[in-house]
């Protein structure tokens, strides 16, 4: 099959990652991705700008609709929730992050790690929690990642966390975390339910800087409750296998032009 993938402007991280791990996943599988392919696949922003494409396409989002122009809807939409409207597409991961965590402590200090980059009120859901960490210990650092971390920043770590503050924002990194063994502490978005297998793997919170700091504290510090859920994480990352994914994309790509 020869496919176009178009990624465009504004693309979230989730939709960046996503064209990448496609990319390799499709050729791997004996596909083309070409120019002028016979199906379009569209990453871009929510919601995507006005598309005047050729070929049947997939996209993650529907256009703008504009009164002065028409644009091309999407044969289909597709998204990684399975309990929206959309055609589910699941969530992938590099294979990279399925690796054995080999580091070992070397000091007393206990790091988190956060992904933002230009996500809607994750920096001040961040201060607010901190302020009110700092109250109980001192020895927690937070680092915040402005690019995707690898398996070898993951595992430098202690627990990772996602102060989403938004049903559409996918930029967590959660399922990347949990395939690398990491504690998770996340806001309860659609998304994360579904990652975190409504809770069973990580610590589901609601956008609330009290109640993240306690779940952060739980997740650092009391093994009785983030080894049941590393242990379930560990049952269930098969999930977010590149192969899930490709299986599925296929399957949409070749219903298009029926």
């Amino acid at each position: 099959m020869r496919i176009t993938q178009l990624l465009l402007p504004g693309a979230s991280e989730y939709e960046r990652k996503s064209q990448r791990l496609d990319r390799d996943a499709l050729i791997s599988a004996g596909h083309e991705i070409v120019d002028d392919g016979d199906v379009a696949h569209v990453y871009g922003p929510y919601p995507l700008p006005p598309l005047q494409i050729k070929v049947p396409f997939v996209a993650n989002a529907h256009p703008t609709k504009t009164w002065w122009r028409r644009a091309k809807q999407p044969a289909a939409v597709v998204s990684p929730l399975k309990d929206g409207p959309d055609t589910y597409l699941p969530e992938a991961i590099d294979d990279a992050y399925f690796a054995e965590r080999t580091a070992r402590k070397t000091d007393d200090r206990y790091r988190l790690g956060t992904f933002d980059s230009h996500r809607v009120g994750v920096n001040r859901l961040i201060d607010q929690t901190l302020h009110r960490m700092h109250r109980f210990r001192d020895d927690v650092d937070w680092l915040v990642f402005d690019h995707a971390p690898t398996f070898a920043e993951l595992e430098s770590l202690d627990a990772w966390v996602d102060p989403a503050t938004a049903e559409s924002d996918y930029d967590g990194f959660v399922a990347e975390a949990l395939a690398a063994a990491l504690p998770v502490v996340a806001v309860r978005t659609s998304i994360n339910l579904q990652r975190m297998e409504k809770g069973r793997t990580g610590l589901l919170v609601p956008p609330d800087p009290n109640e993240i700091t306690h779940a952060i504290l739980a997740a650092l510090f009391k093994a009785e409750v983030y080894r049941p859920r590393i242990d379930a994480a560990r049952q269930t990352i098969s999930k977010f296998r590149t192969r899930q994914r490709v299986r599925t994309l296929v399957q949409i790509y070749e219903n298009l032009g029926k």
